[in-house]
């Protein structure tokens, strides 16, 4: 167990005494971040858009 902590410790240390590192892995969280925005956009435009019947009765649909 304490070499896994180790290990962790080690990572996190190269990382902030190389500024190469640091913008590596700046770039992968924002990378993921992206990636999980677009699916997420994704599965909510692939949705049905529910409307309330008091406010929706005339409303034909999502025009596409």
């Amino acid at each position: 167990m304490a070499s896994i902590w180790e290990q962790i410790v080690g990572f996190l240390a190269s990382i902030g005494s190389n500024p190469a590192y640091l913008f590596l892995f700046l770039a992968f969280i924002f990378l993921l971040i992206i990636v999980i925005v677009v699916q997420y956009i994704r599965k909510i435009r692939n949705q049905d858009i529910w409307v309330h019947q008091a406010w929706g009765a005339k409303w034909k649909g999502r025009g596409r």
